[in-house]
């Protein structure tokens, strides 16, 4: 909460004084008070909607549960168990469980960075993070497994797993932190005209929410054989 009211309001005073600054350099001193343009409104509502957000990964991060198949990390939405990734769970802590069982649903492979259409991309538009952070986060969830030895132990592979998506997850929280400003200005870019952050994160479901352009080509098996060759080496 600390975080969230400290990102927020090192926001707010930004754009107050930049505000302020417009105001003091014009040359008509009988000129109003400067007022908020929708902007801006937009743009502390943005910061509002991000802070949440990443007070949410980092405690998804610092809990260490993550989607896994046969007990190795998977690139899946949400795993066999209900463990759901990290996009997912910023979701769902967002109340959007029924997006978050749509796309488990109808894709649970999809790469968000696909999905430009429907309540899921309303979802992504009004979060305060861009399209191409969204991507970055649910990426901390690839994992290769080419470095994986010849017979390692299962118990200790399956930690060093976990580890390197932990270790991706906070570089990602870091990058995002580090460009809140950069990234609230795109954001605000990409907004429909006259549609409130908001409002286009409660955008509700009708049909897919998965568009078909975006449903992936490579199926599930693509993620679980992987994981179940490495369980073969561990017997």
């Amino acid at each position: 909460m600390l975080n969230h009211l400290i990102l927020v309001s090192s926001v707010v005073s930004s754009l107050v004084a930049c505000s302020t600054s417009r105001a003091s350099a014009s040359p008509t001193p009988s000129a109003p008070p400067a007022v908020a343009s929708p902007s801006t409104e937009v743009v502390i509502e943005l910061a509002a909607q991000r802070a949440k957000l990443l007070g949410w990964l980092h405690d998804y991060r610092e809990a260490g549960v993550f989607p896994s198949v046969l007990g190795m990390p998977a690139s899946v939405f949400v795993d066999p168990t209900g463990v759901r990734c990290p996009m997912a769970e910023l979701l769902h802590k967002s109340g959007r469980d029924d997006l978050v069982e749509a796309v488990a649903r109808e894709a649970n492979t999809v790469r968000l960075a696909d999905v430009h259409t429907g309540p899921l991309h309303a979802w992504m538009l009004g979060s305060g993070l861009t399209q191409e952070e969204i991507a970055l986060v649910q990426g901390a969830m690839n994992i290769s497994f080419d470095w994986m030895p010849e017979q390692p132990q299962q118990g200790a592979q399956q930690l060093a797993a976990k580890a390197a998506v932990r270790a991706k997850l906070e570089i990602a929280e870091l990058a995002l932190r580090d460009n809140t400003g950069a990234s609230l200005a795109t954001a605000a870019k990409r907004l429909p005209r006259a549609e409130h952050p908001e409002a286009l994160t409660l955008v509700p479901v009708h049909g897919d929410v998965v568009p078909k352009a975006a449903v992936p080509r490579v199926a599930l098996e693509a993620v679980i054989v992987p994981s179940a060759r490495l369980v073969r080496r561990f017997r």
